[in-house]
Protein backbone atom coordinates (compact mmCIF):
# COMPACT_ATOMS: atom_id res chain seq x y z
CA UNK A 1 0.00 0.00 0.00
CA UNK A 2 1.46 3.35 -0.98
CA UNK A 3 1.46 6.23 1.43
CA UNK A 4 0.58 9.79 0.56
CA UNK A 5 3.25 12.33 1.34
CA UNK A 6 2.39 15.04 3.88
CA UNK A 7 2.88 17.75 1.27
CA UNK A 8 0.28 16.13 -1.01
CA UNK A 9 -2.13 15.93 1.93
CA UNK A 10 -1.67 19.61 2.73
CA UNK A 11 -2.12 20.66 -0.91
CA UNK A 12 -5.26 18.57 -1.32
CA UNK A 13 -6.81 19.74 1.95
CA UNK A 14 -6.01 23.38 1.26
CA UNK A 15 -7.67 23.08 -2.15
CA UNK A 16 -10.85 21.69 -0.60
CA UNK A 17 -10.77 24.38 2.11
CA UNK A 18 -10.39 27.08 -0.56
CA UNK A 19 -13.40 25.71 -2.46
CA UNK A 20 -15.45 25.74 0.76
CA UNK A 21 -14.59 29.36 1.48
CA UNK A 22 -15.18 30.20 -2.19
CA UNK A 23 -18.75 28.90 -1.97
CA UNK A 24 -19.43 30.96 1.14
CA UNK A 25 -17.89 34.14 -0.24
CA UNK A 26 -19.74 33.71 -3.55
CA UNK A 27 -23.01 33.19 -1.69
CA UNK A 28 -22.41 36.51 0.05
CA UNK A 29 -21.12 38.41 -2.98
CA UNK A 30 -23.57 37.25 -5.64
CA UNK A 31 -26.66 37.65 -3.51
CA UNK A 32 -25.51 40.76 -1.63
CA UNK A 33 -25.81 39.44 1.91
CA UNK A 34 -22.57 39.09 3.85
CA UNK A 35 -24.11 37.53 6.96
CA UNK A 36 -23.18 34.12 5.54
CA UNK A 37 -19.55 34.80 6.51
CA UNK A 38 -20.59 34.04 10.09
CA UNK A 39 -21.43 30.52 8.94
CA UNK A 40 -17.92 30.10 7.55
CA UNK A 41 -16.48 31.34 10.83
CA UNK A 42 -18.67 28.95 12.83
CA UNK A 43 -17.57 25.98 10.73
CA UNK A 44 -13.91 27.01 10.80
CA UNK A 45 -13.80 27.06 14.61
CA UNK A 46 -16.37 24.29 15.11
CA UNK A 47 -13.83 21.53 15.71
CA UNK A 48 -11.50 23.52 17.97
CA UNK A 49 -13.25 22.51 21.24
CA UNK A 50 -12.57 18.83 20.48
CA UNK A 51 -8.92 19.55 19.68
CA UNK A 52 -8.53 21.67 22.81
CA UNK A 53 -10.03 19.06 25.15
CA UNK A 54 -8.90 15.76 23.67
CA UNK A 55 -5.89 15.40 25.96
CA UNK A 56 -7.61 16.15 29.26
CA UNK A 57 -9.12 13.62 31.62
CA UNK A 58 -12.00 14.13 34.04
CA UNK A 59 -9.81 15.32 36.92
CA UNK A 60 -8.48 18.20 34.82
CA UNK A 61 -4.98 16.84 34.45
CA UNK A 62 -3.44 15.91 31.16
CA UNK A 63 -4.38 12.37 30.04
CA UNK A 64 -3.69 10.13 33.01
CA UNK A 65 -3.65 6.60 31.61
CA UNK A 66 -4.37 5.04 35.01
CA UNK A 67 -7.58 7.03 35.47
CA UNK A 68 -10.67 4.93 34.75
CA UNK A 69 -13.32 7.61 35.35
CA UNK A 70 -15.36 9.27 32.64
CA UNK A 71 -14.01 12.23 30.73
CA UNK A 72 -16.32 15.18 31.35
CA UNK A 73 -13.91 17.68 29.82
CA UNK A 74 -13.77 15.74 26.57
CA UNK A 75 -17.56 15.39 26.60
CA UNK A 76 -17.89 19.14 27.05
CA UNK A 77 -15.59 19.72 24.07
CA UNK A 78 -17.65 17.33 21.94
CA UNK A 79 -20.87 19.02 23.07
CA UNK A 80 -19.63 22.52 22.21
CA UNK A 81 -18.34 21.27 18.85
CA UNK A 82 -21.70 19.63 18.11
CA UNK A 83 -23.52 22.82 19.12
CA UNK A 84 -21.38 24.89 16.75
CA UNK A 85 -21.82 22.39 13.90
CA UNK A 86 -25.60 22.26 14.27
CA UNK A 87 -25.71 26.06 14.56
CA UNK A 88 -23.67 26.37 11.38
CA UNK A 89 -26.04 24.04 9.56
CA UNK A 90 -29.21 25.65 10.94
CA UNK A 91 -28.29 29.32 10.53
CA UNK A 92 -28.59 29.40 6.72
CA UNK A 93 -31.94 27.59 6.94
CA UNK A 94 -33.22 30.13 9.47
CA UNK A 95 -31.95 32.98 7.29
CA UNK A 96 -33.74 31.43 4.31
CA UNK A 97 -36.94 31.20 6.31
CA UNK A 98 -36.61 34.88 7.32
CA UNK A 99 -36.01 35.84 3.65
CA UNK A 100 -32.50 37.14 4.29
CA UNK A 101 -31.05 34.51 1.92
CA UNK A 102 -32.20 33.01 -1.34
CA UNK A 103 -32.42 29.26 -1.78
CA UNK A 104 -29.28 29.18 -3.94
CA UNK A 105 -27.28 31.17 -1.38
CA UNK A 106 -28.44 28.80 1.35
CA UNK A 107 -27.33 25.75 -0.63
CA UNK A 108 -23.96 27.32 -1.45
CA UNK A 109 -23.47 28.23 2.21
CA UNK A 110 -24.36 24.73 3.42
CA UNK A 111 -22.03 23.05 0.92
CA UNK A 112 -19.21 25.47 1.67
CA UNK A 113 -19.62 25.03 5.42
CA UNK A 114 -19.65 21.25 5.11
CA UNK A 115 -16.45 21.37 3.05
CA UNK A 116 -14.77 23.64 5.60
CA UNK A 117 -15.75 21.47 8.57
CA UNK A 118 -14.78 18.24 6.80
CA UNK A 119 -11.41 19.71 5.86
CA UNK A 120 -10.67 20.71 9.45
CA UNK A 121 -11.66 17.26 10.76
CA UNK A 122 -9.64 15.39 8.13
CA UNK A 123 -6.64 17.68 8.63
CA UNK A 124 -6.56 16.96 12.36
CA UNK A 125 -6.97 13.23 11.79
CA UNK A 126 -4.16 13.14 9.19
CA UNK A 127 -1.66 15.01 11.31
CA UNK A 128 -2.67 13.90 14.80
CA UNK A 129 -0.65 10.69 15.00
CA UNK A 130 0.68 9.52 18.32
CA UNK A 131 4.34 8.67 18.85
CA UNK A 132 3.47 4.98 19.27
CA UNK A 133 2.38 4.78 15.62
CA UNK A 134 5.54 6.50 14.41
CA UNK A 135 7.81 4.25 16.48
CA UNK A 136 6.07 1.08 15.34
CA UNK A 137 5.20 -0.05 18.88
Amino acid sequence: MSTISPLSKIIGLSSVLAVGFLFIVLAGAIFGNWIVLFVGLIFAVGYLPVVATQGFSSNGFYDDLMNESSNQVQDLGRFVSSFLTVSGLALPIVLLHCHYLTYTAMVMTEVGGALIYATVVVFTSFFDQSDDVNLGI
